[in-house]
């Protein structure tokens, strides 16, 4: 803390007050629009990487566009956009059932599953089995909500 000598207000006495050193706002920092954008880019980035390498983990050798790279990229793209979507639009946190709240059940379950965090408990071609459906109904699923969200 810093000291300042102020004015004595009798005679022979003076007061001194301390001030506090100035510090850094943590709040401003952590509510402002640069700093939400950055945490969206890279829920967004983590996503669609996850939602990439697992595309490509289950994919077969045939692709719609002839490049399974191309069609990887372009599904975890989508499907983290379309997650961001929903989370972004959803108004009814308080249910636990609510779209948003789906969205991040089978963003988890996805996640979980890639990671391989229960691969002991399932054993990998369970795992596979899983994921690979989780992933092919997420596309269908994500249109729903958005379908269900935009009737409200």
């Amino acid at each position: 803390m810093t000291e300042k000598t102020a004015l004595p207000h009798k005679k022979g006495q003076a007061s001194v007050i301390k001030t506090p050193p100035p510090t850094a706002d943590f709040a401003e920092l952590f509510t402002s629009r640069a700093f939400k954008g950055l945490v969206l880019l890279l829920i967004i980035c983590f996503n669609m990487v996850v939602l990439r390498n697992s595309f490509l983990l289950l994919s077969p050798s045939l692709s719609l566009s002839g490049d399974r790279q191309l069609d990887a990229l372009l599904y975890g793209v989508s499907m983290s956009m379309l997650m961001v979507i929903i989370l972004f639009h959803e108004e009814q946190w308080e249910n636990m059932l609510c779209p948003g709240a789906f969205v991040l059940y089978i963003d988890a379950a996805i996640l979980i599953l890639y990671m391989n965090w229960l691969g002991w408990l399932l054993g990998s071609s369970i795992t596979v089995w899983i994921l690979t459906g989780l992933m092919s109904i997420l596309p269908v699923l994500g249109l729903f909500i958005m379908v269900i969200m935009l009737k409200k």
